[in-house]
């Protein structure tokens, strides 16, 4: 039975009712559906009611859309009774009636995001978004008329009070109600009105708008309508709306950008749109292009050499016939490019200087990462911007091992001065050289597990061997204790 403390609360606002709040949520299982569903009932009415400018007002939503996902994990009814309410208010709003818009804006702005879980883990949402998606994307239709007009009296920062404010909410329900990989459809088909509500309003929209688009059949067909209207009608000057970050992940080669893996696309049908641009239009996107997310001409210079999808972008650019500040600087980059010095040297003479490359690691760890004394001090990140024979993309290789990086450190050759300087090895899975070589390694397999002790040799002050695997110490436990190496097992 719900408290009576919650529900008084509840009636009165009183400054007990997040707390309360916040135990309903974390007691939720004791309560029937009809009991549950009386506080978000009653939540509602707090939420239509609380103005935005109330003390704690942002706590006290987060506790309240905590209590709404919990409910609605209950089971599907659950959650589609949720949307059922919030929908029915927002299907009776008069969006040009200063009281009934604040009221169905402060509802939406409770509803949309997802402060229980991460984005998307909820059980049962999605089924609700799904049977209610077409009435959003209607809704989103019918309110772009009022995208530039103030409709809020009281918007929550960092919205201004415009409609626009509520169609990126209601496009928010995308990210915040849906799992990863879950009802990919729906967000295409959100994604398909972007372009028509960045030309009712140019700063439109925001990083989990423009993340839509990822699952747009068509994304760089609205990709490069965007570019283009963007620059024609001047909206890169106040960097407003998702232009700024369609250009910073244009050129973005991480593996996380889905612009850049469509840069191919994107360049052959800007190549069509540029051909009216200006000189000064043109200019504008070789600066966000090439000079944002690339700060020098070394950046620049080292991904055109890797990349075939950016020099085809550079091309574009330099064959314009146009100049300009950037378009200039680009050229005369493009002119020198393979007259100048060789990148990056690799290690070479340590690849036979153990016979356990894990072992070898272990050492390696120690000496660069511990005590500093083995340099430079590898980088993967820095590694990868310097490496010119293919792109490594981290966020795509780097669950599994780099076979590059992995290289570097069997080829490199310690001295034996500082081998001397070892006395202590640890396995952990903390250990900064396994996350070069395997940069989103979790610790849970057998990849860098050391095999033979032949190498201890190399290493003739080592004294003690940290949290070993147990078959390492089956193997070798007793020889080595022989040697006075003291051994612990990996716990």
């Amino acid at each position: 039975m719900i408290s009576k403390d919650l529900l008084y609360a509840l009636q009165t606002r009183s400054k007990h009712m997040t707390r309360l709040l916040e135990d309903f949520s974390g007691d939720i299982k004791k309560y029937s559906e009809e009991e549950g569903w009386l506080v978000v009932a009653e939540t509602m009415e707090v939420v239509k009611k609380l103005a935005p400018t109330q003390a704690k007002y942002t706590h006290i939503i987060k506790a309240i859309n905590r209590a709404w996902l919990v409910y609605s994990e209950q089971s599907p009814l659950n959650a589609h009774r949720l949307y059922d309410a919030v929908i029915k208010t927002l299907a009776e709003t008069t969006w040009t009636s200063a009281e009934q818009a604040q009221v169905a804006y402060q509802l939406l702005y409770a509803f949309h995001d997802n402060h229980l879980h991460l984005p998307g883990s909820n059980k049962y949402l999605h089924l609700a978004l799904r049977r209610h998606s077409p009435f959003i994307l209607d809704l989103i239709k019918n309110i772009v008329a009022y995208s530039t007009q103030t409709l809020f009296t009281m918007p929550v920062k960092p919205h201004t009070g415009i409609g626009a404010d509520a169609i990126e909410i209601l496009l928010e329900i995308y990210y915040y109600h849906l799992g990863i990989d879950q009802a990919d459809d729906l967000r295409a088909d959100a994604s398909g009105l972007l372009f028509a509500l960045v030309q009712a309003n140019p700063d439109f929209g925001n990083i989990m708008t423009l993340a839509l688009l990822e699952h747009a059949p068509e994304r760089s067909t609205i990709l490069s309508q965007l570019i283009d209207f963007y620059l024609i009608n001047d909206v890169h000057k106040n960097r407003e709306g998702m232009f700024y970050n369609i250009m910073l992940d244009l050129v973005d080669n991480s593996g996380s950008s889905f612009i850049y893996d469509d840069l191919d696309k994107i360049t052959r049908q800007l190549e069509v749109f540029a051909k009216k641009w200006t000189a000064s239009q043109f200019d504008a996107f070789a600066q966000y292009a090439f000079f944002y997310r690339l700060s020098t001409d070394e950046d620049r210079r080292l991904l055109l050499k890797k990349s075939k999808k950016v020099m085809r972008l550079l091309k574009m650019i330099v064959d314009s016939g146009h100049a300009g500040t950037h378009i200039d600087a680009l050229r005369a980059l493009h002119q020198v490019m393979g007259t100048q010095a060789t990148d990056q040297a690799m290690p070479s003479n340590g690849r036979h200087q153990f016979k356990d490359l894990n072992f070898k690691l272990l050492v390696i760890q120690e000496l660069m990462y511990v005590q500093e004394k083995l340099l430079p001090r590898f980088d993967v990140h820095e590694f990868i911007r310097q490496h010119t024979d293919r792109e490594i993309m981290i966020e795509k290789e780097g669950y599994d091992v780099i076979p590059e990086v992995l290289a570097y450190f069997e080829n490199l050759l310690i001295p034996p001065s500082l081998l001397a300087q070892v006395d202590k090895l640890a396995f952990d899975g903390g250990n900064k050289i396994y996350h070069q070589i395997f940069p989103y390694w979790d610790g849970e397999c057998d990849t860098f597990d050391v095999t033979f002790a032949e190498d201890i040799k190399l290493v003739p002050h080592l004294k003690r061997m940290s949290s070993m695997p147990t078959r390492f110490i089956e193997l070798h436990g007793v020889a080595l204790s022989k040697k006075s190496i003291e051994l612990s097992y990996h716990p």
